[in-house]
């Protein structure tokens, strides 16, 4: 694999002395603002730090390299490590890299615009020969960066129209669609989504709304929590919402968390062979929802294969930049 490919329309990868011309320094300061900033003048700091934004410039961070040195590297940058539902993406991508040598550097953003831009520029100074990330890059200012650096970059879990290189994944819209479509069939009227405001839960939320708005329901209502609580979904739910009758949580860290709540106020207590007054789907198809009770119905996404394919497109320019690997409902017991 190339690491920085020449294309004439490609920008060009900006340089310690461009940064240095813009900054009216030398570029021993720029270098010492970069690695010993704490003995640089204020303003000079600040003028030097300001051309290497409006730059896009990325430090080089591995020492005594050069430019165009194999790193035998990856970049991965994820939104979370504290929830399983990525872990099978990370795995399918380390089972082709690590055999064919390549290391694994991995980052979280913490669903953060500004801490994704750090991790990716951290990432970058580490001069991989790829990156991979869930999702596409959040700000214009991540994704000139990503540009900038002109090596492969895969984008996971969904499918931008316009991915800064590659994409591998599936329309997470359309799933909202198909689980808004199970819940009108299977006769709910009172709809909720239960998720964080991030790109694919958004895109997940749309969907629902335009199937229940098809099967003339009133318009769902959006539960927003912290990405971080899965236990909180349920409070959020009972305290926006408690007289839905079907909720689509945006994956199953949130519906385990909600249906546990959902026993604990007795909303679950049915009796047997009647319907639950309650139904709820989640997405990931999480090994801990195939053995809660009730064990959870889910939009089953395949997060290894697209950890291989997102590999795959990363090692060999020539396949197909887009790649959409679909998804499947699957109905157990919450609904």
């Amino acid at each position: 694999m190339e690491n920085g490919p020449s294309d004439p329309l490609k920008p060009p990868v900006p340089t310690l002395m461009a940064v240095a011309r813009m900054a009216g320094v030398s570029p021993i300061t720029v270098s010492r603002v970069v690695r010993r900033p704490d003995i640089v003048s204020s303003g000079t700091r600040l003028r030097v730090e300001d051309a290497i934004r409006k730059l896009g410039y990325v430090p080089n961070m591995v020492a005594g390299s050069l430019a165009s040195a194999r790193t035998k590297s990856v970049g991965v940058l994820v939104p979370t490590i504290a929830n399983s539902i990525f872990a099978d993406t990370v795995q399918g991508l380390s089972d082709v890299l690590e055999p064919l040598g390549f290391s694994v550097i991995l980052a979280q953003s913490g669903y953060d615009h500004q801490r994704e831009e750090r991790m990716l520029a951290a990432l970058l100074s580490r001069r991989p020969e790829a990156i991979i990330m869930v999702g596409a890059p959040v700000t214009a200012e991540g994704a000139e960066m990503l540009r900038r650096a002109r090596i492969p970059v895969v984008e996971t879990w969904e499918l931008p129209a316009a991915p800064v290189d590659a994409a591998v994944g599936f329309d997470n819209h359309d799933a909202g669609v198909v689980v808004g479509r199970h819940f009108a069939k299977a006769g709910r009227r009172r709809l909720a989504f239960v998720g964080g405001d991030d790109r694919r839960a958004t895109q997940r939320w749309h969907g629902f709304v335009e199937a229940a708005r098809e099967a003339g329901l009133t318009e769902p209502r959006r539960v927003l929590i912290e990405w971080q609580s899965g236990a909180g979904a349920g409070a959020a739910l009972l305290a926006t919402a408690p007289d839905a009758d079907a909720v689509f949580a945006a994956n199953d860290a949130y519906a385990i968390g909600l249906l546990s709540a959902l026993r604990r106020a007795g909303r679950l207590d049915v009796e047997p062979g009647t319907v639950p007054p309650i139904a709820v789907v989640g997405l990931g198809d999480l090994e801990m929802g195939r053995l809660f009770s009730p064990t959870v119905s889910t939009i089953r996404i395949d997060g290894a294969a697209i950890g291989r394919a997102a590999a795959e497109l990363a090692l060999d320019p020539t396949k197909p930049r887009r790649v959409d690997l679909g998804f499947e409902l699957v109905l157990r017991e919450s609904g």
